[in-house]
């Protein structure tokens, strides 16, 4: 992904302040908020990586294992797919997010459709409609977004986003070929990863920059759950080798 995720989430910022048609004095109810995993995980859909890396060879200091994907040989469009109508997920999560009333439920879905329209848009800006419908993307934006809180805010260089792009492009492919999703199916898994990525984010510089301690904490335990539920991983399973990620 050739966009920072950092700009990504001042982009997102500014859809939520300037696409809010609330009155004049009315506070947009934050998206960034305490979620249950389960409003995000649906279908049972769930990746799983090979091992791709043992223990460092005495001579070479590198693996002895090659990675088992070839990610390289797998064009994104295996993970693609076309939209079928207007976002669903937005709703959904509005809908099972307990306390609220109804215009709260109208106001936290709305505040949730503009992370979707400005995860895109910045797609847009930075020349990425590659990933936009691509579940690679999604995936791989989740996994940054998780990456960078359960790190204290490390970034992947962009060499080393690309790696986890195709390896993750693999699985979904993998997973494809067990059990396929119709367009439909396809369309949510994007909307909840796009979201569950933009609030884990969200939550996390919010709570860092405005000192909120436990905000810090629902972000790390949303991203740890999610990455191990979603995508079958732990941060410890997650090794920078040069401008590759491996996972053992």
């Amino acid at each position: 992904m050739n966009h920072d995720s950092r700009a990504l989430l001042a982009m997102l910022a500014a859809c939520l302040l300037l696409g809010s048609s609330e009155p004049a004095g009315a506070q947009p109810l934050s998206p960034y908020r305490h979620y249950s995993s389960s409003l995000f995980i649906t279908g049972n859909f769930k990746l799983s990586f090979p091992r791709q890396w043992g223990e460092p060879s005495a001579a070479s200091g590198t693996s002895e294992e090659s990675p088992t994907l070839s990610p390289v040989l797998l064009p994104l469009s295996v993970s693609s797919f076309r939209t079928v109508g207007n976002p669903v997920v937005p709703r959904r999560i509005a809908s099972g997010v307990p306390g609220l009333v109804g215009e709260q439920r109208q106001q936290l879905e709305a505040a949730l459709l503009e992370l979707l329209k400005g995860y895109e848009h910045l797609l847009d800006q930075n020349d990425e409609q590659r990933l936009k419908n691509n579940l690679a993307g999604a995936f791989n934006f989740l996994f940054l977004s998780s990456y960078g809180v359960l790190k204290n805010g490390e970034e992947l260089s962009e060499e080393q986003r690309e790696s986890m792009l195709g390896q993750i492009n693999a699985c979904i492919a993998m997973r494809l070929k067990e059990r396929r999703l119709s367009d439909r199916e396809k369309q949510e898994l994007y909307e909840s990863a796009v979201l569950s990525g933009s609030i884990i984010r969200g939550l996390y510089n919010e709570g860092r920059d405005k000192g909120r301690a436990e905000q810090l904490k629902t972000a790390r335990e949303l991203a740890k759950t999610l990455l191990e539920q979603w995508m079958g991983l732990t941060i410890e399973k997650v090794r920078l080798d040069g401008n590759a990620v491996r996972i053992g």
